[in-house]
């Protein structure tokens, strides 16, 4: 879990997910702040990228059956 002089838990605001594996913690470059990094959340990744991965699929299918008609 990522630290400073407390801990805390981090959380995904979109949809929640535990992110506290894929957190760290660092002092800024340019202001030796505290700052924390947090990785994308897989979770929302694969929710935004399922219906382009559909819509792939479903070109993909439409360039087979096109070339299907095509003769050889």
């Amino acid at each position: 879990m990522p630290s400073f002089d407390v801990e805390f838990e981090v959380f995904c605001g979109t949809c929640g997910a535990g992110l506290c594996n894929q957190s760290d913690t660092r002092k800024s470059r340019t202001r030796g702040e505290n700052q924390v990094t947090v990785e994308v959340c897989e979770k929302c990744v694969e929710a935004e990228t399922q219906p382009l991965k559909d819509r792939i699929y479903e070109l993909e299918q439409l360039l087979e059956e096109a070339r299907e008609l095509i003769p050889a």
